[in-house]
C-alpha cells in the first residue's frame, strides 16, 4: 500500500511541530480545508513577482520575505499589487509572510475573495523554511506498510520478512537480549526521505508491542527496558526467512556457481517505493542460531560499506592456489 497524500492549509497550520513558528491567519479562512499542499519544497516567488510567472509550481508554498517585500518596494503601489495578485491567482496552497510583514490590504481582500490562506510569522525567512520543508518532507513522503519486524542492529535497519509463523518476532525477541532495538512488529511503514533513502517506523497504534506465538503480546521496553526500542531507524537491509526446500538448496547452489563471475557482500536486492535494498535470504533450519546471523550480516554490510570484500578475498586465495603460489605452508 503505497501513498503520498497532500495535506491542507489547516493541518499544516495546526501542525504541533511548527508550533514554534506561531502561525497567523491573516485572510482566506474559506480555503483551509480546500487549499492543499503537495510539493514539500517552499518557494520564493522572485521571478514571479519580477513578472515571470511560468516557474509557479502548483502545490508549493508560496513565501514572501524581506526581500521580496523590498523589491516590491521599488515598484509602483498599483504595480505591487498586480504583481502580487498575479501570484495569489495561479493556483497556489498558501502565501506566507515572514519577519512579521503583511501583503497590501487589496492582496488580502482578494485572498479572502478566492480563499487563499494567507499566513504571517515573525520568525526569520531562513528558519521559517528550514522548519516547514523539514516538516513536509516527513509528511508528504511516500510510503508502504509492509509485513515484517524491523530491528536496529548495530544502528543498521533491519527488516525481517518471511511467512506468517516462520520465525521473525522470535528472531527479533533474541537479539533485543543482545541488546539490539525493536523498532516494528507485524506492520512496519516505510517512507522515503527526500535524499533517496529508507526510513521505518511502527504503526501509530503498535509502538514497542512484539507478538510471541505461544507467549502473546508483550510491551519490549516494560520487560527490557526504555533503550528495547527504537521510534525509527533507517532501512539498510533485508533478511527474507525461508523453509528449507529443494527449491532454495537449488538456488543456493546457482549462487555459488555465479559467485565467481560476480561476487558481492549480498545475494540479492529487495526494491521498496523504488529504491534497492541489499537483501540475504536465510533458510530456517533446526540448530541455527538466526539472531547471531543477522548479526554476522549485519557486519558483513558494514564492512561492505569500507570497501572489505570478503567474497573477493576467498576467491583471490583460491585462484592463488590453484596457480601453485601457496604462500606459506598450509597445515
Amino acid at each position: 500500500m503505497k501513498s503520498g497524500p497532500a495535506i491542507s492549509i489547516r493541518k499544516f497550520l495546526l501542525e504541533p511541530r511548527l508550533a514554534y513558528l506561531d502561525f497567523e491567519l491573516l485572510a482566506g479562512e474559506g480555503g483551509l480545508d480546500s487549499r492543499m499542499i503537495s510539493n514539500p519544497r517552499i518557494q520564493k516567488p522572485g521571478l514571479a513577482l519580477a513578472g515571470f510567472l511560468p516557474y509557479v509550481k502548483p502545490g508549493r508554498i508560496q513565501i514572501l520575505g524581506e526581500s521580496e517585500y523590498a523589491f516590491l518596494q521599488t515598484l509602483e503601489p498599483s504595480d505591487a499589487v498586480d504583481r502580487m495578485a498575479a501570484v495569489v491567482q495561479e493556483n497556489i496552497p498558501a502565501i506566507l509572510s515572514t519577519k512579521g510583514n503583511a501583503p497590501p490590504p487589496k492582496i488580502l481582500e482578494l485572498c479572502d475573495e478566492i480563499g487563499v490562506p494567507c499566513l504571517r510569522t515573525f520568525q526569520q525567512t531562513s528558519d521559517t523554511i528550514e522548519g516547514a520543508s523539514g516538516y513536509l518532507e516527513d509528511a508528504l513522503a511516500e510510503r508502504t506498510q509492509l509485513h515484517g519486524v524491523l530491528v536496529d542492529v548495530f544502528s543498521h535497519g533491519t527488516l525481517i520478512i518471511g511467512d506468517p509463523g516462520i520465525g521473525k518476532s522470535e528472531c527479533a525477541l533474541e537479539l533485543i537480549y543482545r541488546g539490539h532495538r525493536l523498532v516494528a512488529d507485524d506492520i512496519v511503514v516505510i517512507h522515503r526521505t527526500h535524499n533517496h533513502g529508507l526510513r521505518g517506523e511502527p504503526h501509530p497504534l503498535l509502538p514497542n508491542f512484539l507478538e510471541l506465538r505461544g507467549v502473546g503480546i508483550i510491551d519490549v521496553q516494560k520487560h527490557f527496558g526504555m533503550t528495547a526500542s527504537s521510534p525509527s531507524v533507517e532501512v539498510s537491509l533485508v533478511i527474507e526467512l525461508v523453509k528449507l526446500t529443494a527449491e532454495h538448496r537449488d538456488k543456493e547452489k546457482l549462487w555459488h556457481q555465479r559467485v565467481r563471475e560476480n561476487p558481492q557482500a549480498w545475494s540479492s536486492h529487495a526494491e521498496i517505493l523504488g529504491i534497492e535494498v541489499p537483501k540475504f535470504v536465510m533458510a530456517v533450519a533446526p540448530g541455527r542460531d538466526f539472531a547471531l546471523m543477522v548479526e554476522t550480516a549485519v557486519k558483513k554490510c558494514l564492512l561492505a560499506h569500507r570497501g572489505v570484500d570478503d567474497e573477493g578475498v576467498f576467491l583471490d586465495a583460491i585462484d592463488r592456489i590453484a596457480a601453485g603460489d601457496r604462500g606459506e605452508e598450509i597445515l
